[in-house]
């Protein structure tokens, strides 16, 4: 066995164990992230979102906005209400926006119709309101990569609904993806909150 041999090995085993304490920490931090986060309150939802969240002002009392301030990753989540409604088939509406925005999922992501992790819910136990999630690596405008989460979660009786994405480049999306998830599995109905407030405790 050569040295260079030797240190190869050494430097996989290192990029194995880096890996994995990457893992693990943001496995623990995704657990944890609530001792620090905050509530912040928009249209019907509460959402428990982590401290270093920074809400960035958008052009529509109808749109809310995240990003990290503290990092110069690119990394974004926006939540969009749209109280007008439809009352069409939710699939067709959800891979309506998506398609809009020029999304294009690679072919081995799948659309989760009812994730099992948000069926035990506040929200969905309410049964008020029904929610499609799709999440992968996938392409926009037929050029940049990027990772992107998106979940619809629509008012069965009125068909006003709420879209939320979060997006990032592929390696950033695996940073940040796991809260943004974290933060939708949480989301609860805003008691005593207008159709139009947004407020942050």
């Amino acid at each position: 066995m050569t040295v260079h041999f030797i240190f190869e090995w050494l430097a996989l085993f290192l990029l194995f164990g880096l890996g994995i304490y990457t893992m693990w920490v943001i496995k623990n931090e995704k657990k944890t992230y609530i001792k620090n986060a905050r509530t912040v309150v928009f249209k019907k939802f509460k959402l428990l979102v982590p401290s270093w969240w920074g809400e960035v002002p958008t052009n529509s009392e109808n749109e809310l906005c995240f990003e990290r301030l503290d990092t110069r990753y690119e990394w974004k989540a926006r939540y969009t209400w749209n109280p007008t409604g439809d009352k069409g088939d939710l699939i067709e509406l959800f891979k309506k926006h998506i398609s809009d925005r020029k999304i294009l999922f690679d072919e081995d992501t799948s659309i989760i119709y009812n994730p099992s992790d948000f069926r035990e819910g506040a929200l969905i136990l309410s049964g008020l309101y029904e929610m499609v999630r799709l999440e992968g690596t996938a392409t926009e405008d037929r050029s940049e990569r990027l990772y992107y989460d998106a979940f619809l979660i629509r008012e069965k009786v009125t068909g006003a609904f709420l879209y939320a994405e979060s997006r990032s480049s592929v390696l950033n999306g695996l940073v940040e993806g796991p809260y943004f998830e974290e933060v939708m599995t949480r989301i609860e109905l805003a008691e005593g909150s207008s159709p139009s407030a947004i407020k942050e405790n």
